[in-house]
């Protein structure tokens, strides 16, 4: 084999290994703005004269499917006793038999994320300090990825978004978190405000409430 013809076949080569790059990106690239263009859709959704219920409800569904996760929950934090509680799920277990369920205050990956306002990424969950198994082990279901997000307002945190498992099964990047924590910065101000409004008129069930 010639000389020429050996550097024109690692050439090839070499181009075809670019091209399968260039296409990764491009596909990646496709999925952060297909998740930007739902990221927009979901907060021209939020309408502070809605009902609680019903407002963080889209919230968790936007969540889900912005992050392209299996299984999520809302929780509430009750500022007295400082626990995180279920209000809203999404996925394999029931919302019906996880709604009410009160994590201890400052356990688990979301009793972290309240206590110190800040999101953070697990992506090998059971190997993380922070991870609280009792619900797990109660419900019978496996949390091998975590992204949590604080909903707070004016530095006062309300409860923590939390999304369970890529439907990839892939591990929740950067990107995932700060298109959740978008999400949830906006989610905070129109929900303080619900609040706020219900509170006034007596109509607030949702307390002070929040894995």
């Amino acid at each position: 084999m010639s000389d020429q013809l050996r550097y024109l076949q690692q050439e090839v080569s070499r181009l075809q290994d670019e091209n399968r790059s260039l296409k990764g990106e491009v596909l990646s690239l496709r999925e952060v703005i297909d998740s930007i263009g739902l990221l927009a859709s979901a907060i021209n959704e939020m309408d502070p004269n809605t009902e609680i219920m019903p407002l963080l409800g889209r919230l968790l569904a936007s969540a889900l499917a912005v992050i392209h996760a299996e299984d999520g929950s809302l929780l509430v934090l009750d500022e007295e006793t400082g626990e995180l509680v279920f209000v809203l799920s999404y996925g394999q277990v029931p919302q019906e038999v996880l709604a009410g369920v009160r994590i201890p205050s400052g356990k688990g990956i979301a009793g972290w994320v309240a206590s110190h306002n800040r999101p953070t990424i697990v992506n090998n969950a059971a190997s993380d300090d922070r991870f609280y198994a009792g619900v797990d082990t109660r419900f019978d279901f496996t949390t091998n990825s975590v992204l949590a997000v604080p909903i707070a307002a004016n530095g006062r945190v309300m409860g923590v978004l939390e999304v369970l498992n890529k439907t990839s099964g892939a591990p929740f990047s950067e990107t995932d978190q700060a298109l959740l924590s978008l999400l949830c910065r906006f989610a905070g101000d129109v929900i303080q405000s619900v609040i706020r409004r219900d509170e006034v008129t007596g109509l607030s069930d949702v307390g002070q409430g929040g894995r």
